[in-house]
C-alpha cells in the first residue's frame, strides 16, 4: 500500500513536470515567434535614427506621394530609374532631417501654434510653401492666388458627393495636403530654428573695430612669383614622421561616411561597321518607295522622326537639309547621308513663299454640344469678338479666368505638331482678326489671327532620319569579349594590368556611397553601388547592362572605408605635397634672399617671372585677382609702405615677391552701430545656411541606414 502510494505521488510529480515543459515549449515558441516577427520587422527598416525607424511600407508610400506629385507638377509620365533613385535618396534624406529636427524643436520647446498655421494657409503671411506649388498659383501672372486655395481645400474638405470615378483622385489629393500641411509647419519651425540660431551670435565693438581695420588699409602692387614646380622633388625630403605629425593635426579634416572602393570597367555599347551599312542598305532600298504618293506613311513607318506636313523656313533648315533644297528641284530624292552617327534620306516635296509664323488667339470648344448648341455658342462668342470685346476678356469671361487664350507665335510645324495639318491650313489662310472656328482631329476653336511675319522662302520636306544603334548581334560581341576578358583575367591585380592592353579602360579607386545613385556619372549604376556593398575585397561582378543598354558594366571591389576618419595610407600623398611645398617655398626663399637683389626686376630675371600688378588688396580680400587665395599676401602686403620691395614670402604654390605702387586709407570714419549691422547681417547669413545644412544635425545622432537593402 506505502509503495502504491509513493507510485501516485512521484506520478504526479512526472505529470506536472511534463506539463511544465510543455508550457516552457509553448512559451519559448512563441517568443521564438514573436522575436522572429521583431528582427523581421527591424529587417524591413529603411533607416534608423536614434531608435526612432522609418518601416519599408511607408518609405514606399512617401516615394508613391512624392513621385505622384512631381509627375503632376511637370506633366511627366515616368522617370528614368536614376530619377526614381534620386526621389528615394530624397525622401530618405528628409525623413532622417525630419526625424532629428523634431527630436531638437521638442528640446527646445518649439511649436507652431494653431493660430499661426491659420495666418499661413489663410492669412496675409502666406506659407513660402504654398507660394510655391502651381496648382495655387495664377496661370497668367505665376503668383499665389488665394481663390485657388480656398476652391481646393473646399473640393478635399467640403460636403459635396463626387461620383465613384473620382474617389481615388480625391483621396489622392486629400493625402497630397496632408504632406503639405507637414511641410508648411516644418518650414515655418525651421524658420523659428535659424532665428533662434542667428540670434544668439551678438557682435561687440571690438569685432566691430578688428572689421573696419581690415577693409582701411588698401594697396596696388607688382609682383613676381616662382612655383614650387621649379625644384623637382627629389631636392626635398619629407619622413614619414612629418606625414604623421600633420595628419594628426590635421585628422579632423578627413572624416568620411562608410564607402566602397571599387575599380570598373565601362564598355560603350556602340554600333559597328556592319550596323552602319544595315542601315544604310535599308534607307537606300527606300528611295523607290519616296516615289510613290505615299510618302507619309513611308516616312510613318522608317524614321526615328515623324512625317512634317508643313512648310519650312529655310532659315529654319538644318545646314544638311539647306544645301539639299538649294541645289535640287521639287520631286528631287537624296541620300542616305550619314552626319553623326545619323543617316537622313531626303525628298522635296515642294516650296513655296509665305508667312514663316502666324500669331493667333485660340479658345477650345466643348466637345459635348450638340450642332445645334455647338453653332449658337460659337456665333454667340465669336460675335462678341466682332462687336469689340478683345479676344483675350472673351476668353477670360468664357472659361472663368483659367485662359485667356493668347497662344502667341506659331509656325506652320508647330501648329502641325500641337493640333494638326488641316487645323494649320485654315489658320494660315485665315483673314487678320477676324474669328472664325477651326475643326480639327482633337476638337474644335475659336481662332483669331492678329498677325502675320513678312513672306519668306518656305520647303516641305519628307525627311527619313535612322541613328544608327547596335544590333544585337554587335551587343552578344562586345558582351562575349568582356565575358572572355574577365574570364581569363579573374583578380583585380590581372584586371589592372591586362586591361589597357585588351583596349579596355579601367577606373581604379573610385570611392562609393550608400547614397550615390550612379557611378561617375553613368545611369542605372545604382545596381553596381548595391553589389559592391554587399560583396567583400577582391570580389568581382557580373556584368551589368546600364544607361538605356549604352554601356556593359563590371566592377570589382578594392577596398572598403568605415565611416569615422580617413586612414592614414589614403591621405598620405596630399599631406606629402603639402609638406614638400613648404620646403620647396623654405629653399626658394632661402636661396633668393641669399642674393641680395634689390629690386623687383632683379627679382624678375633671377625668378624667370614676369611682373603682374594688383590693385585693391586689403586683409579682407578673399579672393586676390589673378592668384586666388594666398592668405600671406593678405598680411604681408597691406603693411608695406608705397614703392617699398617686400618678400619673398612662401605661399601654397609659389614664392612672391611684391613691390607696393601705391597704399589709401579709407576716408571714411569708423561708425560702430554701422560696422555692427554689418557683421551681424554677415554672422546671419553663416548661420541660416549652417541651420539649413542637414550636418549639423547629423554630427552625433545614431543612424542606420538600410536604403541598400531595398533599392
Amino acid at each position: 500500500m506505502a509503495t502504491l502510494e509513493k507510485i501516485r505521488e512521484r506520478g504526479k510529480w512526472l505529470l506536472i513536470g511534463f506539463i511544465g515543459v510543455a508550457l516552457f515549449a509553448f512559451v519559448i515558441e512563441g517568443f521564438l515567434q514573436s522575436g522572429s516577427t521583431f528582427f523581421n520587422q527591424k529587417k524591413e527598416n529603411v533607416i534608423m535614427v536614434n531608435g526612432e525607424s522609418l518601416h519599408y511600407q511607408d518609405f514606399i508610400n512617401k516615394v508613391e506621394e512624392r513621385t505622384n506629385a512631381l509627375k503632376r507638377g511637370n506633366a511627366t509620365r515616368s522617370f528614368t530609374d536614376d530619377e526614381q533613385n534620386q526621389i528615394r535618396q530624397m525622401i530618405i534624406n528628409e525623413e532622417i532631417t525630419n526625424i532629428l529636427f523634431t527630436e531638437e524643436t521638442e528640446k527646445l520647446g518649439l511649436t507652431v501654434s494653431k493660430e499661426e498655421y491659420k495666418e499661413m494657409v489663410m492669412g496675409k503671411n502666406i506659407s513660402p510653401v504654398l507660394q510655391q506649388i502651381p496648382d495655387f498659383q495664377n496661370p497668367q501672372t505665376g503668383r499665389f492666388d488665394q481663390a485657388a486655395l480656398m476652391r481646393f481645400l473646399q473640393m478635399i474638405e467640403g460636403d459635396e458627393e463626387y461620383p465613384e470615378e473620382y474617389w481615388a483622385q480625391l483621396e489622392e489629393m486629400k493625402q497630397a495636403w496632408l504632406n503639405v500641411e507637414k511641410q508648411i509647419i516644418q518650414e515655418c519651425l525651421q524658420r523659428k530654428f535659424s532665428a533662434l540660431l542667428t540670434s544668439a551670435i551678438l557682435v561687440n565693438d571690438v569685432e566691430a573695430e578688428a572689421a573696419y581695420a581690415n577693409n582701411k588699409t588698401s594697396v596696388d602692387f607688382d609682383y613676381v612669383a616662382q612655383s614650387y614646380s621649379s625644384i623637382p622633388d627629389d631636392q626635398v625630403s619629407v619622413s614619414d614622421a612629418e606625414i604623421q605629425k600633420l595628419y594628426n593635426e590635421r585628422k579632423n579634416q578627413f572624416k568620411q561616411k562608410e564607402a566602397q572602393v571599387i575599380d570598373f570597367i565601362a564598355v560603350n555599347i556602340l554600333p559597328d561597321a556592319n550596323d552602319f551599312q544595315n542601315v544604310e542598305t535599308k534607307l537606300a532600298a527606300l528611295k523607290e518607295q519616296l516615289t510613290a504618293p505615299q510618302v507619309r506613311e513611308v516616312v510613318t513607318n522608317n524614321s526615328d522622326i515623324p512625317y512634317i506636313d508643313a512648310y519650312i523656313a529655310y532659315t529654319a533648315l538644318t545646314e544638311e537639309q539647306k544645301s539639299f533644297v538649294s541645289a535640287n528641284a521639287t520631286g528631287t530624292i537624296d541620300g542616305p547621308v550619314l552626319n553623326n552617327g545619323i543617316y537622313n534620306l531626303y525628298k522635296l516635296e515642294g516650296d513655296k513663299t509665305a508667312p514663316d509664323s502666324v500669331k493667333i488667339n485660340v479658345l477650345a470648344l466643348p466637345v459635348s454640344y450638340d450642332e445645334t448648341q455647338f453653332k449658337q455658342l460659337s456665333d454667340s462668342l465669336i460675335n462678341v469678338v466682332k462687336n469689340g470685346t478683345s479676344f483675350a476678356d472673351m476668353a477670360t469671361s468664357a472659361t472663368g479666368g483659367q485662359s485667356n487664350g493668347e497662344m502667341g507665335w506659331m509656325t506652320e510645324a508647330q501648329l502641325t505638331a500641337q493640333i494638326d495639318a488641316k487645323f494649320k491650313d485654315e489658320v494660315f489662310d485665315a483673314t487678320i482678326n477676324v474669328p472664325f472656328v477651326a475643326k480639327s482631329n482633337s476638337g474644335s476653336f475659336i481662332v483669331q489671327v492678329t498677325e502675320k511675319t513678312n513672306p519668306v522662302k518656305k520647303y516641305k520636306l519628307a525627311n527619313i532620319q535612322v541613328r544608327v544603334t547596335p544590333s544585337q548581334e554587335t551587343k552578344t560581341r562586345l558582351y562575349n569579349e568582356l565575358s572572355q576578358f574577365i574570364s581569363a583575367n579573374h583578380s583585380i591585380a590581372a584586371l589592372k594590368e591586362k586591361a589597357p592592353e585588351s583596349g579596355y579602360s579601367i577606373q581604379t579607386d573610385v570611392e562609393v556611397g550608400k547614397d550615390q545613385i550612379n557611378i561617375n556619372g553613368i545611369q542605372g549604376t545604382r545596381q553596381v553601388i548595391q553589389w559592391a556593398f554587399n560583396n567583400k575585397k577582391g570580389a568581382i561582378s557580373d556584368i551589368y547592362e546600364v544607361q538605356s543598354s549604352e554601356y556593359f558594366v563590371v566592377a570589382a571591389v578594392e577596398n572598403h572605408l568605415n565611416e569615422g576618419f580617413r586612414p592614414l595610407n589614403l591621405v598620405s600623398d596630399v599631406l606629402k605635397r603639402e609638406l614638400i611645398n613648404e620646403k620647396k617655398g623654405a629653399k626658394l626663399v632661402a636661396d633668393l634672399k641669399a642674393k641680395n637683389l634689390t629690386t623687383l626686376e632683379q627679382y624678375a630675371e633671377a625668378m624667370n617671372a614676369t611682373l603682374q600688378p594688383v590693385k585693391f588688396l586689403t586683409f579682407a580680400t578673399s579672393n586676390i585677382s589673378g592668384i586666388g587665395q594666398e592668405p600671406v599676401l593678405n598680411v604681408q602686403v597691406p603693411k608695406l609702405e608705397a614703392n617699398q620691395l617686400g618678400g619673398p614670402f612662401a605661399g601654397k604654390t609659389r614664392v612672391y615677391v611684391v613691390q607696393v605702387t601705391d597704399k589709401r586709407e579709407s576716408e571714411t570714419a569708423f561708425d560702430a552701430d554701422s560696422q555692427r549691422r554689418q557683421l551681424q547681417m554677415q554672422n546671419m547669413y553663416r548661420m541660416y545656411s549652417l541651420a539649413q545644412n542637414p550636418e549639423l544635425l547629423r554630427e552625433n545622432a545614431k543612424i542606420t541606414d538600410n536604403s541598400l537593402r531595398f533599392f
